[in-house]
């Protein structure tokens, strides 16, 4: 179990942030300067915080109430930069045996050999850094991170210099390791899908607050404000009021879009009849149909993007308020044709893929 209550004030900027994990690869989003960094900084105590708690598996790293602060050779704590930060003057094998000079020669033999074997990095070890690729450094440095076997592994924005094809090599190599590696992998990005396939929970950072965490599943389904919806990538918000509740569903009018929609509620819910709501659904999951269907929007394109395997479109709702665009979509292109602009057809926006936000 990691347990974290920290706060931090640098210049005008406040980071106030607590969470707790156990064994598991927690993702932290959120834009530039929103204090994921320093997150990081301060858990493996290259930052002290001003304020808080930070213990691992029963251990306190950090007690500002106990005037305790263990220095980060202390902590048990592995850190992988986006920038490697591999001793260029070192081999691959020294470079990730590094973290355990203290052990005998025969052990750390064996440790780093197990290790390059699983990073696929036994025929590198006796190259220096700048004789591999940047996926093949990026290796080495996780490599390193995971020797010393480490409570906690922090993976600072890894694959932000990395091009598509190896960014997802990497990708599988972090979930390999969270296969064999058992202790808790905090992991910062600003690729959203990137966070979502590597982690199980999520936290979404602004201003240095964590806005929602939680299951990965809860955070695209039911962002708790406008904002996490925003940061999440739902780019389709409207308000609208509630008309109706009834079998587990709310009927609601959605102003601009000028229609009633059945949006399925969640377990637990406290939505009420009149009150006003924001409506979001995201971009990929608004359907084409082509005839009559529950939750039916009548649309006109007004912009059409073809894409690799998508068409992206803006729409504008036939009977809706006067704007520019209502609804944006990403639809496969094995669902339906291309749509060319000034061209109108039936979107559906299912129940289960509508939430609301009071």
């Amino acid at each position: 179990m990691l347990e974290v209550r920290i706060k931090k004030k640098l210049g005008e900027f406040n980071l106030e942030v607590a969470f707790s994990m156990d064994r598991e690869i927690l993702s932290i989003v959120g834009p530039s300067g929103s204090g994921k960094s320093l997150t990081l900084q301060c858990i493996s105590g290259l930052m002290k915080p001003d304020e808080g708690y930070i213990n691992v598996h029963g251990q306190v790293l950090f007690d500002s109430a106990g005037k305790l602060d263990l220095p980060p050779q202390k902590r048990n704590i592995g850190y992988v930069f986006q920038n490697y930060a591999l001793f260029p003057h070192l081999r691959v094998f020294d470079n990730v045996a590094f973290g355990i000079s203290g052990q005998s020669r025969s052990a750390r033999e064996k440790r780093v050999g197990d290790l390059l074997e699983k990073m696929r990095l036994t025929d590198f070890r006796e190259r220096y850094p700048r004789q591999l690729s940047g996926g093949q450094q990026q290796r080495v440095a996780l490599a390193r991170a995971l020797a010393p076997e480490p409570a906690v592994l922090l993976l600072d924005e890894p694959f932000s210099a990395l091009d598509t094809q190896v960014r997802g090599q990497l990708e599988r190599e972090i979930l390999a390791i969270h296969r064999f590696y058992k202790g808790n992998i905090i992991f910062v990005s600003h690729n959203l899908e990137e966070a979502y396939r590597l982690s199980s929970q999520i936290a979404v950072y602004e201003g240095g607050r964590i806005l929602q965490l939680g299951p990965k599943e809860s955070l695209i389904n039911a962002p708790v404000n406008r904002t996490v919806a925003t940061l999440t990538g739902t780019r389709n918000l409207a308000e609208g009021v509630v008309e109706d509740i009834g079998g587990g569903r709310a009927a609601v009018r959605v102003t601009a879009w000028n229609e009633r929609f059945s949006i399925t509620l969640p377990s637990a819910n406290s939505y009420r009849p009149e009150q006003r709501v924001t409506v979001g659904i995201r971009p990929e999951y608004i359907r084409i149909e082509e005839g009559p269907c529950e939750n039916m929007l009548r649309a006109t394109v007004v912009e059409a993007v073809d894409g690799v395997s998508t068409y992206t479109y803006r729409f504008r709702a036939v009977n809706g308020l006067a704007k520019e665009f209502h609804l944006e979509a990403e639809v496969s292109k094995l669902a339906a044709p291309f749509i060319p602009v000034g061209k109108s057809c039936c979107l559906q926006l299912p129940a289960n893929r509508i939430f609301m936000i009071a």
